[in-house]
């Protein structure tokens, strides 16, 4: 009896020694690894596009219009520069175009009332082309204060910073007051990053590269939702370890309205099999 009991104990030991093995075996398996074998890969979303906003012109930050986490459309104002002295610049560039526009008309009387004395040989012809040199210059100067009249309207324009394309604001790394040069340090006001198509970043083996093409048709899988998209961009480098080394695929999709994702999510690239 005692014999029997000793079989049966080892038998029961070699049955848990085989579960914890097993075990320790499923553990130690990559977590991609039963999805490539299904023929999808495992990757993690990112914007579509990503824009650094910067100020095109100097200023004090009047005001911050949005917030991070805030969805905007494309042209949405995001910041307010002050815009004292451009429009103090503008003012006088108006002021100069009023009074040489004056100018300019007397100096085309001069030019006239010269021409005709000239055919009435009146005066030499040497006072002629002084009144003609004379209109020349002023219409120039014009020239110039209409040019810096448009300079500091396109200044007061662009103290309005706006969104370059529609997205969501993941950060603003700037506070009301700051005062930004992009001559001296192009200071980043804000990122935005663009949710009207996102991107599926995985890594896929050597072995398995040759079977992918770019667009290639694709179903893209985050959480309960499934997407169409396609392979937008494989990768021509090994990336990692060398005993693990991959190459970068991408896919693009568009989530459409409904669904809220957020880059770094956990996602699914599924191939299509052409029928």
């Amino acid at each position: 009896m005692s014999i029997d009991r000793l079989n049966q104990g080892n038998s029961t030991r070699r049955l848990l020694l085989s579960a914890v093995a097993c075990c320790a075996f499923l553990a130690l398996t990559p977590a991609g690894s039963a999805a490539e074998e299904n023929g999808a890969l495992e990757g993690h979303l990112d914007w579509g596009q990503t824009y650094r906003i910067t100020a095109p012109v100097a200023g004090k930050i009047e005001a911050i219009e949005v917030r991070p986490g805030e969805h905007v459309d494309q042209d949405t104002a995001l910041f307010r520069l002050d815009t004292r002295r451009v429009e103090a610049d503008l003012r006088a560039a108006q002021a100069a175009i009023e009074r040489l526009q004056l100018e300019l008309n007397e100096a085309n009387r001069e030019v006239e009332k010269a021409e005709d004395l000239y055919d009435q040989t009146l005066i030499a012809l040497r006072e002629v082309e002084l009144a003609r040199i004379q209109q020349a210059t002023v219409a120039a100067r014009l020239a110039e204060a209409r040019a810096q009249r448009d300079r500091a309207r396109a200044d007061r324009d662009d103290a309005t910073i706006r969104a370059p394309a529609s997205g969501r604001i993941t950060r603003i790394d700037v506070s009301p007051g700051q005062f930004v040069n992009p001559a001296l340090a192009p200071a980043v006001l804000a990122v935005l990053g663009s949710g009207d198509s996102m991107r599926v970043r995985a890594l896929v083996t050597p072995d398995r590269i040759g079977s992918l093409s770019e667009g290639q048709d694709v179903t893209i899988t985050v959480g309960e939702h499934e997407f169409s998209g396609t392979i937008d961009r494989i990768g021509w480098e090994l990336v990692g370890k060398d005993e693990d080394q991959r190459y970068r695929v991408e896919a693009e999709f568009s989530p459409g309205d409904d669904a809220v994702l957020r880059p770094g999510q956990p996602a699914r690239i599924e191939l299509r099999t052409n029928s």
